[in-house]
């Protein structure tokens, strides 16, 4: 299972690393914490930050889970997308959701109440800045126009640089400035630490790249390793995780697999496993992640 280590406490996460990393000093200094603060979890979990959570779960996946993942000649069951799924709206609009609302909550702060009303209400809540609400809204009518016009309506959709560029429009329309357009600045990783993105000059060349490379890739093995080529291209200067994500779930439908769902459960493997791919090229951890990921949804 995944989600193991959610149901490890944190101070005993804490006392695993301390156990790899030796000293208090390298593990506060590799969390970005005092060793006070470190002596205050210990003693009082509740008070972690939700920012602080993440770092730690990342870091024990890195240490504890990926070495168990990172193992070659792995078979996965292909998970195909159930035939009665299409015409079931009990089934694919509940998928909808998780997934729309899960590439959000990866790289926001979006409670998923404020996500529901968003869907659910189809305007402005109260006590709802303009901008949450376009980024929950523009998630899921994003990601439903593509179930429509490939599973409903049976058009495969071109992976070009065009339709890259209009889906990345779509997900960051009155988000983001440049919404639509390369970035002309060097961008960061967020949390993808120690990885150096394409340069701004380099990006329309590297996409060309990466469009010829992977644009038909069908399988999940495929499409997880360009899923970690184009976040490490960055070609936009934000939005990149949705727009990869809803790429995979585009290359997914087109061969008719379940596409992999990623939220806030899975999310601290989801960045150690990228994170191990592109700095060792090691995709196996990735890669049984995009399975385990899609057997879930």
């Amino acid at each position: 299972m995944i989600m193991q280590y959610h149901k490890i406490s944190y101070v005993e996460k804490l006392d695993q690393l301390q156990d790899v990393l030796i000293y208090s000093t390298k593990l506060s200094e590799t969390i970005g914490i005092s060793r006070r603060t470190l002596l205050n979890w210990r003693q009082k979990p509740e008070s972690i930050s939700a920012k602080y959570r993440l770092d730690i779960d990342v870091l024990y996946c890195q240490h504890f889970l990926i070495p168990e993942w990172d193992t070659s000649k792995q078979s996965f069951e292909v998970i195909l997308l159930p035939d009665d799924m299409p015409h079931n709206d009990a089934l694919f609009l509940p998928f909808l959701r998780r997934l729309s609302y899960g590439t959000v909550e990866i790289e926001t702060d979006m409670a998923k109440t404020d996500f529901d009303k968003i869907i659910d209400e189809h305007k402005l809540p109260k006590n709802m800045d303009r901008q949450t609400f376009l980024e929950g809204f523009n998630a899921f009518m994003t990601h439903k126009q593509l179930w429509q016009r490939i599973v409903e309506q049976g058009e495969s959709m071109p992976i070009t640089e065009e339709r890259i560029k209009t889906l990345h429009a779509d997900f960051m329309r009155g988000v983001y400035d440049n919404a639509g357009f390369y970035s002309t600045k060097i961008r960061m990783m967020g949390r993808l630490e120690d990885i150096q993105t394409t340069e701004p000059e380099d990006i329309a060349e590297e996409m060309n790249r990466w469009i010829y490379k992977t644009a038909k890739a069908a399988t999940l093995e495929t499409i997880a390793k360009a899923h970690a080529y184009f976040i490490l291209i960055h070609p936009f200067g934000d939005g990149n995780g949705r727009v990869g994500r809803a790429l995979v779930m585009a290359q997914c439908l087109n061969a008719r697999l379940m596409p992999p769902v990623f939220n806030g459960e899975n999310r601290a493997m989801y960045y150690a496993t990228m994170q191990h791919a592109m700095k060792h090229g090691r995709y196996a951890p990735l890669i049984r992640l995009f399975y385990e990921a899609a057997k879930q949804a």
